[in-house]
C-alpha cells in the first residue's frame, strides 16, 4: 500500500498525553536492558549477526523506533535503502535496528556463537514486541484528538471504489444473455404440464439489481471523495472534526464541501431523490469498521503515520428491491454522470489527487498548506508530480 508516510511530518500535537509515563515504564521494564550503544563500536573485533524481523511480527516497524526514541535513544537516517536505523546496546553489546527497503532488520555484534546469537536475538525482539504494546496505549488514547484535528492520513480508496461501481453499472447497463426456458412433460396421473420462463425478464431483474448496487457503490464513492476533498478545500480543525464528518450522511458530506448554492442544491435534490427511490442504506464512503485501517494517525515523535481502525459509524441496514425499466437504469446513470462532472468541475485540484494520483491524502496543516498554496499559484498538476515522486522515492527508499 502507499501510505504516503514520510519522516518529519508536521503535526499541531507537540507530545502526546503520557508519553513521560510510557517512557519511565518502558525503562523499567521491557527496555530496562537497552541503553547508548557503545563508543567503541566499530574497533570490536567480534562477529556480526542479524535477524530478518517478519511484517506479521511489527507490522508498523515506526512504532519500535519510537519506543526506543523514548528511552533517550537518537534514530539516524534516512540512507541508501534506508528509512532509518538506531543504534543501541543490550546487555552491553552493540546492535542496530533498521528499516530498509526489504524490511525490519536487527543487528547484533557479539563474540556468541551461532545459536548464542540467534536466543539473544530473539529476546531482542521479543522485548522490542512488549515495548510496541506500551506505546500502542499512548498512540490509542490521543487517538480521536489527532484524528478530529486533522492530524491524520485518510487512504485514498477512490479506485477501488470506482471499481465496484464501474463493474455494476457495465452488468446493468449490458446484462448477461438469458435465453428463454421451456419445459414440459407427462403428469404421473395423467395429462401433461409445461412450464416457462421468460429469459428477457430474468435479464431486467438483474440489470435492476445491478443498478441498484452501482448506484449504493456510486454514493459510497461519493462520500470518500468528498472526505478527502476537504484537504483541498477549507478543512479547518478549529471548527471542523474529521471524525463527525466521516460519520455524517452523504448529503451533509455534500454540503460541507459545495455550500448550499443553488447549483449544488438542485443536483442534490435530484440524486437524493435517485438514492430515495431506488436505495436507502446509510453507508459512509468506505470507512467502515473492519477489513484493514482506513485511517493514519500521525502521532507526534513516532515520525510516521500509524494505521487505525475506525468504529462506531452507523450501519447499513438492508433495503428492498422495486421495479425499474430500461429507461429509468439509464436515467440513473445519466445523473451519475452529470454529478460526476460537475464534481470535477468544482473541485479540479482535488479531484486530480484524489481521482489521478491515487496518493493518500494528508489532513495536517503543513500538507494542507503547502496545497493551497500551489492551488492560487496555478501549480497544482506540478504540486502532484512532485508528491509522486516523493511517494517512489519512500517506496523504493531511495533516499
Amino acid at each position: 500500500m502507499r501510505d504516503g508516510l514520510r519522516k518529519g511530518m508536521l503535526v499541531a500535537m507537540e507530545r502526546m498525553p503520557g508519553e513521560d509515563e510510557a517512557a519511565e515504564r518502558l525503562r523499567t521494564t521491557c527496555l530496562r536492558a537497552f541503553g547508548p550503544a557503545p563508543a567503541d563500536d566499530e574497533d570490536q573485533d567480534v562477529e556480526s549477526w542479524r535477524a530478518v524481523i517478519p511484517r506479521d511480527v511489527a507490522p508498523v516497524p515506526y512504532l519500535l523506533m519510537y519506543a526506543l526514541r523514548l528511552i533517550g535513544l537518537t534514530p539516524e537516517g534516512p540512507g541508501e535503502k534506508v528509512a532509518w536505523w538506531v543504534n543501541f546496546a543490550y546487555e552491553g553489546e552493540s546492535c542496530q535496528l533498521a528499516f530498509q527497503k526489504f524490511g525490519l532488520r536487527l543487528y547484533l555484534r557479539s563474540p556468541s556463537d551461532k545459536e548464542a546469537a540467534a536466543a539473544r536475538l530473539d529476546a531482542i525482539v521479543r522485548k522490542l514486541q512488549a515495548a510496541v504494546r506500551v506505546v500502542e496505549k499512548v498512540v490509542l488514547d490521543a487517538a480521536p484528538d489527532l484524528l478530529g484535528q486533522g492530524d491524520a492520513t485518510v487512504v485514498n480508496q477512490h479506485r477501488t471504489l470506482r471499481r465496484a461501481y464501474d463493474y455494476f453499472r457495465g452488468r446493468a447497463r449490458d446484462p448477461d444473455f438469458i435465453p428463454d426456458e421451456e419445459e414440459s412433460g407427462e403428469s404421473p396421473g395423467g395429462g401433461s404440464w409445461r412450464s416457462f420462463r421468460s429469459g428477457q425478464t430474468q435479464m431486467r431483474l438483474n440489470a435492476f439489481h445491478d443498478m441498484v448496487a452501482a448506484l449504493s457503490a456510486y454514493i459510497s464513492l461519493l462520500e470518500h471523495d468528498l472526505v478527502l476533498s476537504l484537504a483541498f478545500t477549507d478543512f479547518d480543525p478549529r471548527t471542523d472534526n474529521l471524525t463527525e464528518i466521516i460519520g455524517a450522511r452523504w448529503g451533509d458530506k455534500w454540503d460541507r464541501v459545495f455550500g448550499k448554492q443553488e447549483d449544488a442544491s438542485r443536483l442534490k435534490r435530484r440524486l437524493f431523490d435517485a438514492v430515495e427511490r431506488w436505495r436507502n442504506p446509510y453507508s459512509h464512503g468506505g470507512f467502515e469498521k473492519g477489513h484493514g485501517a482506513t485511517i493514519y494517525l500521525h502521532p507526534p515523535g513516532v515520525g510516521s503515520a500509524v494505521p487505525v481502525g475506525l468504529s462506531n459509524v452507523r450501519r447499513s441496514p438492508l433495503f428492498s428491491f422495486l421495479p425499474a425499466v430500461g429507461s429509468d437504469i439509464v436515467e440513473v446513470f445519466e445523473l451519475l454522470d452529470e454529478v460526476d462532472a460537475w464534481v470535477l468541475e468544482q473541485l479540479p485540484d482535488a479531484m486530480l489527487w484524489i481521482r489521478e494520483s491515487g496518493l493518500q491524502v494528508r489532513f495536517d496543516a503543513g500538507f494542507r498548506r503547502e496545497a493551497a498554496e500551489a492551488s492560487q499559484a496555478g501549480a497544482f498538476e506540478h504540486f502532484v508530480d512532485r508528491y509522486d515522486y516523493l511517494q517512489d522515492q519512500i517506496d523504493n527508499m531511495d533516499f
